[in-house]
């Protein structure tokens, strides 16, 4: 029987097709994942197809490689206890081990053959730190029903756990847990407010990056059909339209935003007030569904930032060093070179200032690593008379 699982996330005005990439390897290496999904409405096809695509991504973080954007996942034949699998990645052979229904879920064994592939550039190795903030919501009247009110932070602290697990660019330095105002700052007529903001919580979290979320819809609504009798509440639906943003601390410039979006069975009672940080609740089709978006967001950050140098500052000059606020947990290690920039600006013919920046032309490599902070030796002890606190180190 011909699957097909399909996935779509929006990155800026790019969609593209899936491709896997992974830390370099000599071999490809077997892995045995277990993926299981709820039964909804008894579709039962459905819940297997779901509970494959859930194993096999398993798998593919197990062997150090990444869903770079998601459009189409599985594009095989299933024939009894084999899977032929026909992928554009790195996923060479499957076998279907066991499967059974486990009362309102069906859950899968997969074996499964991958082969990493190299990165495509050198600044693969990096890990940038980020910072995330506490999701918003554009329309709170949505959330009484559930008395959802938790939701936004709930998410956000759910994204925050699909980083950690998932992503090989994003290392989360700090969790906002308190609203930032970004659905004002999206309102505001002048862009620059949400850029100063987000330059002012990247350097105050000592971060690269800074994430932020709104939720664009919640609503519920009832289903038609026959539960429509006038002894008892109908059965709900809900939406979810979810985006995120992926700016850049430095310049305070959006670098992509994440769109999703969908509609779930809401399986809780009509006056019942949902804990939203229950496991239940993330297990529920509603919950699943949501996370299962918002673990492809984390798959398009890392294809989105896959060559994108690490950027850090500096924070103290000496002599002939430069110590960095970068280090080990950033995937720095000594004998890397970088290059050093300074903050400048210019006005233009309208009298607008645009900041830039001025590269260094001197050479800077690092001699020393700690956890956190990294020191870099001048090639020549002159060399580091035009570096201040503040400038900007990059490494490629």
């Amino acid at each position: 029987m011909r699957q097909k699982w399909l996935l779509i996330i929006q990155l800026s005005l790019l969609t593209a097709f899936i491709t896997f990439t992974s830390t370099p390897s000599f071999s490809a290496q077997w892995y045995e994942t277990q993926g299981w999904a709820p039964i909804i409405n008894g579709d039962l096809e459905g819940a297997r197809e779901k509970a494959i695509e859930n194993a096999l991504r398993q798998s593919l973080d197990l062997a150090g490689g990444q869903i770079e954007s998601v459009e189409e996942v599985v594009d095989g034949v299933i024939t009894g206890q084999s899977i032929q699998w026909r992928s554009r990645g790195s996923i060479e052979h499957v076998e279907l081990v066991r499967e059974r229904t486990n009362g309102e879920r069906h859950e899968v064994t997969l074996r499964t053959l991958v082969q990493p592939q190299n990165a495509s550039c050198g600044s693969a190795q990096f890990q940038p730190t980020a910072v995330l903030t506490h999701f918003e919501v554009m329309d709170d009247s949505q959330l009484r029903h559930g008395a959802i009110d938790d939701i936004p932070s709930a998410s956000a602290f759910r994204f925050s756990r699909l980083l950690g697990r998932h992503s090989q660019k994003l290392n989360i330095q700090h969790f906002l847990s308190t609203p930032q105002g970004l659905v004002q700052r999206m309102r505001a007529p002048d862009s620059t407010e949400l850029e100063d903001w987000a330059r002012h919580v990247g350097y105050e979290h000592d971060s690269q990056y800074v994430i932020a979320g709104i939720f664009h819809d919640l609503s519920a609504e009832p289903v038609s059909g026959a539960n429509l009798t006038f002894w008892r509440h109908p059965n709900y639906e809900r939406h979810y339209e979810l985006s995120i943003y992926l700016i850049e601390a430095a310049s305070g410039n959006l670098i992509t935003t994440a769109s999703v979006s969908g509609t779930a069975p809401w399986q809780f009672e009509y006056n019942e007030q949902v804990n939203v940080n229950s496991e239940s609740f993330w297990q529920s089709a509603f919950g699943e569904q949501l996370e299962s978006k918002m673990r492809d967001v984390v798959y398009g950050f890392d294809e989105k930032l896959q060559c994108e140098p690490l950027r850090g500052r500096v924070v103290r000059t000496q002599s002939d060093s430069v110590f960095i606020n970068l280090g080990t947990q950033h995937a720095i290690s000594e004998g890397l070179s970088a290059r050093i920039l300074h903050r400048g600006g210019f006005f233009d013919a309208q009298g607008h200032y645009r900041e830039q920046w001025v590269v260094n032309p001197n050479s800077f490599t690092v001699s020393q690593v700690n956890g956190s902070s990294s020191t870099l030796q001048a090639s020549e002890s002159s060399h580091t008379l035009g570096v201040q606190v503040r400038d900007m180190v990059v490494f490629e």
